[in-house]
Order: structure tokens, then C-alpha cells, then sequence
């Protein structure tokens, strides 16, 4: 990996952490790895009011793809 990349040490942190945890999804492990309880995705760029965004948000926990 390039150590020059701004990302470098945060990626091989995480990458380890995905082989230690070879059992975990993407979304999974990343969700674990980074502490935070949820990891949402919204796929509009459109602005929504607080009530329609959360009607929008994605959970990724359970998904398997990108």
C-alpha cells in the first residue's frame, strides 16, 4: 500500500481488522471496527427535511454488496 496515501494507516487498521474477523460482511466489520453503533447510506442528492431523510436511510449492517 502506498504510505503516502492520506488514508494509509486508517486502511491497515481496518484491513486487519477484516482478518481477524474473516466471519464479519464489509458493512459488518466496518460497523464494528469504527465504534459506531450504525452505519447508515442515502443514495439522493436531493435535501430532504429531517423526517424524510430517516424514511431514506439505508441500514448497512445486512448488506453484502457495495
Amino acid at each position: 500500500m502506498n504510505s503516502k496515501m492520506k488514508s494509509h494507516t486508517l486502511l491497515s487498521s481496518f484491513i486487519e481488522y477484516c482478518l481477524d474477523h474473516p466471519d464479519q460482511r464489509f458493512w459488518q466489520a466496518l460497523r464494528n471496527w469504527s465504534g459506531y453503533n450504525t452505519i447508515f447510506g442515502y443514495k439522493s442528492n436531493e435535501l430532504l427535511c429531517p423526517t424524510q431523510l430517516m424514511k431514506n436511510l439505508e441500514d448497512t449492517f445486512y448488506k453484502e454488496g457495495k
